[in-house]
């Protein structure tokens, strides 16, 4: 996880236990639901605090999935998140502008 809120950058390392689906069709990875990444990740101790929009990478895209909203309460829908084969989803927390 990389927070770019603020006027520093936090890396951090958070683990989560999700289904995966592997990726069919010739390409390495698997595929996890993002309702499923934003549950699990805000109800650990790396809980994302704050308002904040959550991306990960998906190709030259940013793809959102989360927003936290100032009073701490948590958008997300279903969608599939590209996981890398080694099971690592990078993740990104801007600010809301």
């Amino acid at each position: 996880i990389e927070d770019q809120r603020g006027d520093s950058e936090d890396s951090m390392l958070a683990e989560v236990r999700v289904p995966l689906k592997p990726i069919e069709g010739g390409d390495e990875g698997y595929w996890a639901d993002a309702q499923d990444v934003s549950e699990q990740l805000q109800k650990g101790p790396s809980r994302i605090d704050g308002a904040a929009k959550v991306y990960t990478k998906r190709g030259k895209y940013k793809q959102y999935f989360l927003r936290i909203t100032d009073t701490g309460e948590a958008l997300c829908q279903s969608a599939n998140l590209k996981v890398a084969s080694d099971r690592t989803l990078e993740i990104v927390i801007e600010t809301v502008s």
